[in-house]
């Protein structure tokens, strides 16, 4: 296990048939509300991974039902998909497809996309979310290498970030 101290994210990963890499971190807000920020408010946590932070406003948003879109729409009106919800349950976790390809482009068909699951654990006041991403040989021979770039800290880790600074960010409120 590789821990980044920096980021409070502790990574796994696991080459077999298939690729697969874990973080955690700790979101200093009870459960139902550390969902709650994930979820309703992405907007306060959320850019394009492996990239630089966008110019601009982003509306981001969880549709959170099954089905629902994972999506951004920029200062010109874009709306990109980057994620299909493929199963929630308030405040235990969501399930979506990650729609984001190592290049940035979008993957239009969930079925195509790697999965990434979210959990929210109880820990006292606090919560600690756990993420599995992984089926990363659906973004073709270089999974491997994607799942890689993803452990980098303009990945997860980044993301942990974010929603631990908005988490505190809303408590200070």
């Amino acid at each position: 296990m590789k821990q980044d101290v920096e980021n409070n994210a502790a990574m796994t990963s696991q080459a077999a048939s298939e690729f697969e890499c874990r973080f955690e971190s700790v979101i200093p807000l009870a459960r139902l509300d550390a969902f709650k920020l994930v979820v309703d408010h992405p907007e306060l946590w959320w850019y394009p991974p492996l990239s630089e932070a966008p110019g601009g406003d982003l509306d981001v948003r969880i549709e959170p039902f099954a089905g629902g879109a994972c999506y951004q729409i920029d200062d010109k009106g874009q709306r990109c998909i980057w994620g299909t919800v493929l199963s929630i349950e308030e405040p235990l976790y969501m399930r979506i497809s990650w729609q984001v390809a190592q290049d940035g482009s979008l993957i239009a068909a969930p079925a195509a996309a790697s999965r990434v699951m979210l959990n929210f654990r109880e820990a006292g006041e606090v919560t600690r979310i756990e993420v599995v991403h992984n089926k990363f040989l659906r973004h073709g021979e270089a999974g491997g290498e994607y799942m890689q770039l993803m452990m980098q800290s303009n990945g997860w880790p980044r993301i942990l970030k974010n929603i631990v600074e908005a988490a505190k960010t809303l408590k200070r409120k």
